[in-house]
């Protein structure tokens, strides 16, 4: 007897009962075997009796032994299986656990589900299994355990995650949930639940999602769509990058394109001729076409694709790819433009070999050179050397070229016709894939103006543009110099400080171009007068100052002083016959017995100038300590001016600044005047020298600057045009007062915008203490305001340090500008000033313009703007309101069209 699995179901019991029933068979067959043969039961039947017994013995003996042989080959067989179950539930790639059914406790489990969730087998006995072991779905789990225990079913399988309690990691099973009955007990006692680990099958799918997205990104990422043509359903199928190409947003791109109506014209019968021809040939489908998107624009495909046909040649389907041409076809366009522009450059361009043999030029560097591209293929550069360089300079060329890849310099070359001229050179080196050098690129400007202007701009960073004489750097430059020899010597030397005599009446009676011709002359008739070794310089409008190295005593210096005032008071003779005739007052100091510094000679020899002026005109005097009359005068003006503008005596005056293109008003120059109530107006150029030398400049220029910032915001409150405001900061208020917080709070109390305020800086402020002067000017346009460089060409700015600045406007000096057009030179460095200032990225405006030719040049020479007596003087607040409101009507200050001498005020 056999249960349904083929194991015996033979009990202890079963096997007594059967054996006693055996027993008594067997007895009830002996006494018919006795019956049978006539043998009664008494003492003579006992052989029969042992016999038959012993028959018993040794059939029952036999059976007992084949039952154990079976019992024993039984055992060994349920031993072997029992261990085959152990090593199946051992190693089995599977996890395995008895669960009991009402509460989930653990009876045994297998070490592969111990390892997955991080515990010892024994660890997890009494554990629950449904904690360990969690499901999304519960309600699902009840159901299937119901049906299980019920008999509907006899396993269900549900998706669980084994958390391992130690790394958190999460496996993805398969749980498979049977049910275990008891040997002789119906009802299942027991659950038996195998766990088959899904990592592999979900990491599997994962990575097929992963491919696909990949996929799908790279083939929308080539700019690619894919797309079919079936041709049993007559329709069009596409990926999901062909919305993008396309610039499709609707639902269903198949129904709404048809390529017919999309083909442009100009292609579409080119089309068809390919279509046809591919599938009349059975080849590659390649075409290039333009299609009408979903933007309304017109874009270049290409289309790429293949015909499938079934075996008696019927068109199954074409199915491609699509790719945006437009952009190849854009950059085709950019390259086809830039070897356009290659060819057309002004700057030569020639491209070599690995061994430097030219291949190609362009048309540029036969112009520069001469020579013509048949003469140079195939050549080297070394055609082209000047002998200007030597060897070292070509070997430090190629190892930077070797080490960098790239040379960038200035070099000389020669002309077909043997001109050497200097050019700009980079020369690159062109590089494979092996990082190997296949070509040279080498692209040259001819710099020849430039080295000019540099030569140009060299003499203007050290002299004055009018006379041609150092400046006041240059100036003071060298006489530190002569100080360390006289010093090294033990040599005395004297300063002398002239400065003309009523110059401004000269100025004012015939006119600043014949001022400037004055000038010229007291110039060049001094430097004529002086000895060998003597220098001389211009330091501001009408100053001039002398050093005589090797002059020892005070008659000495008055000689010398006498001989200079002499040679600068001859008559100087205009074109129409006019003498102007000036004298010069000298100061003088002398080393060491006045000064021990270049800055104390320099600065005792000024004031020494003023004793002689007190003396009247055409007079000398030696510094000395008693100097105290001016002091004095300079003092009691100051006083006058300190009541002054605690009064409300000061004034603005605004002179209108106009566009040179347009002739209309842009901006406005404020310029502050003193209307004493006894004297009347008095000249700035009288009070703002105490003004500057008195410290009074700092409240005088925050006054000037609160009241054009608050007459700025006026003017825009009352709907009046914006203009750009320019005032002027001296020296001293640019280098001893906080201009910067001052101005931040002026524009925060009137509310004026910043970018309408122009400050314009002198270039004695520029120069005095440049890396000072650049910190102030970068915070002061950090404000947003502009920055303009006032009065250039006066000689006192160095250009090596002015290039550094954060400039918007450069105003050419007036004394550049009033003997235009007849001065050759005037006009020759106006036009530089222009030229600099553009080169410099400023905008230039010219003061002083009273003539129309004057501003019929300027135009000439591209300056920007410009303020003068051709437009109006300086006027008051009513008055240039006036001109505010023309300007709102849209009226020209200034006819820039017409040529004739109006002025439109």
């Amino acid at each position: 007897m056999k249960s349904d699995g083929g194991y015996s179901r033979l009990t202890p019991w079963v096997v007594v009962t059967l054996y006693v029933c055996a027993g008594m068979m067997w007895l009830a067959a002996q006494a018919s075997v006795l019956d049978y043969f006539g043998v009664s039961l008494n003492r003579q039947s006992l052989p029969w009796q042992m016999g038959l017994f012993l028959v018993w013995l040794l059939v029952t003996a036999l059976v007992a032994f084949c039952f154990m042989r079976n019992k024993q080959k039984a055992d060994q067989r349920s031993r072997e299986t029992a261990q085959e179950l152990d090593l199946i539930v051992r190693y089995a790639p599977a996890g395995m656990a008895r669960v009991h059914v009402s509460n989930a406790e653990i009876i045994w489990a297998n070490p592969k589900l111990a390892g997955w969730l991080g515990c010892t087998t024994q660890s997890l006995y009494g554990k629950d299994f449904r904690a360990l072991v969690p499901a999304d779905d519960k309600d699902e789990i009840a159901l299937q355990l119901e049906r299980l225990l019920d008999g509907r079913t006899h396993y269900f399988q549900v998706l669980r995650s084994c958390v391992n309690v130690n790394t958190g990691k999460v496996t993805p099973v398969l749980c498979t949930t049977s049910r275990v009955a008891d040997s002789g007990v119906d009802g299942p006692i027991a659950l038996v639940c195998v766990l088959q680990d899904l990592s592999e099958m979900v990491n599997a799918r994962k990575a097929m999602v992963r491919s696909e997205t990949m996929l799908r990104m790279a083939l929308e990422g080539s700019g690619n769509g894919v797309w079919e043509w079936d041709a049993q359903e007559q329709c069009l199928n596409f990926s999901s990058g062909m919305s993008a190409l396309l610039k499709y947003q609707g639902q269903n791109l198949a129904d709404d394109f048809d390529y017919r109506k999309r083909l442009h014209p100009e292609d579409a019968a080119v089309v068809r001729q390919q279509l046809d021809q591919a599938l009349a040939q059975g080849s590659q489908l390649v075409v290039s076409a333009r299609l009408l998107c979903f933007d309304g624009m017109y874009r270049w495909f290409r289309a790429r694709g293949l015909a499938h046909k079934d075996v008696d040649g019927q068109l199954l389907r074409i199915s491609g790819l699509l790719s945006d041409q437009t952009a190849s076809r854009e950059e085709d366009e950019r390259r086809r433009l830039a070897s356009t522009v290659v060819d057309n450059t002004i700057e030569g361009v020639v491209v070599t070999d690995s061994r430097s043999r030219i291949l190609s030029v362009n048309r540029a560097f036969t112009r520069l050179l001469g020579f013509t591209e048949e003469e140079m293929l195939g050549q080297t550069p070394r055609m082209f050397k000047s002998g200007h360089h030597d060897k070292a300079f070509y070997e430090a060329l190629w190892a930077k070229m070797h080490a960098h890849g790239h040379w960038q310099g200035e070099i000389w070359n020669r002309r077909k016709n043997g001109e050497v001229f200097p050019e700009r050179m980079s020369l690159s080196a062109v590089k494979d894939a092996n990082d190997q050098v296949t070509h040279y690129v080498c692209m040259f400007t001819d710099i020849t103006a430039e080295k000019e202007r540099e030569q140009q701009l060299d003499f203007l960073e050290h002299r004055d543009v009018l006379t041609g004489l150092p400046n006041r750097a240059q100036f003071t430059f060298m006489l530190r110099e002569a100080l360390a020899d006289a010093q090294r010597t033990g040599a005395g030397m004297a300063v002398i400080f002239f400065n003309i005599d009523r110059f401004k009446d000269v100025n004012d009676s015939y006119g600043h171009s014949i001022g400037d011709e004055v000038l010229r002359h007291v110039a060049l008739q001094m430097q004529a007068a002086l000895r060998s070794g003597d220098m001389i310089g211009r330091l501001s409008g009408d100053e001039l100052c002398v050093v005589a190295p090797l002059l020892t005593g005070r008659q000495a210096a008055v000689d010398m002083a006498e001989r200079l005032m002499a040679a600068a008071g001859k008559p100087w003779v205009t074109p129409d016959g006019l003498s102007v005739v000036v004298s010069v007052s000298a100061g003088i100091s002398l080393y060491p017995e006045h000064a021990q510094t270049a800055d104390d000679l320099l600065q005792a020899a000024h004031a020494a100038v003023y004793g002689a002026k007190s003396r009247g005109s055409n007079a000398w005097c030696f510094f000395h300590e008693d100097m105290t009359q001016a002091a004095r005068e300079r003092l009691k003006l100051e006083a006058r001016l300190r009541r002054a503008l605690d009064l409300g005596h000061m004034r603005l005056y605004y002179q209108p600044q106009i566009d040179l293109h347009t002739g209309r008003l842009i901006g406005a120059e404020a310029l502050v005047r003193w209307q004493d109530p006894e004297e009347g107006l008095i000249s700035p150029a009288r009070f703002i020298p105490v003004a500057e030398s008195s410290g009074i400049i700092g409240p005088l220029g925050l006054w000037v600057l609160r009241e054009a910032c608050r007459q700025g915001q006026a003017w825009r409150k009352a709907g009046l045009p914006d203009l750009t405001i320019a005032v002027n900061v001296s020296l001293q208020q640019f280098l001893l007062t906080d201009l910067v917080g001052a101005t931040n709070q002026v524009l925060a109390e009137s509310c004026f915008p910043a970018e309408f305020l122009e400050l314009e800086i002198t270039e004695s402020a520029l120069a005095e203490k440049p890396e000072d002067t650049l910190d102030v000017l970068t915070r002061l346009r950090g404000l947003g305001l502009r920055l303009a460089i006032d009065d250039f060409g006066t000689g006192y700015s160095s250009l090596a340090h002015l290039k550094r600045f954060p400039l918007d406007i450069l105003k050419i000096d007036q004394g550049f500008i009033r003997d235009i057009p007849h001065s050759a030179d005037d006009m020759s460095i106006s036009s530089s000033v222009i030229a600099l200032g553009h080169a410099m990225g400023l905008k230039v405006l010219a003061e002083g313009v009273e003539t129309r030719e004057q501003l019929e040049f300027l135009q000439q020479k591209g300056c920007d703007y410009f303020q003068g007596y051709l437009c109006s003087r300086p006027v008051p607040v009513d008055d240039f309101t006036r001109l505010l409101e023309k300007a709102r009507d849209g009226l020209p200050l200034v006819d820039i069209e017409v040529a004739t001498e109006h002025v439109m005020i």
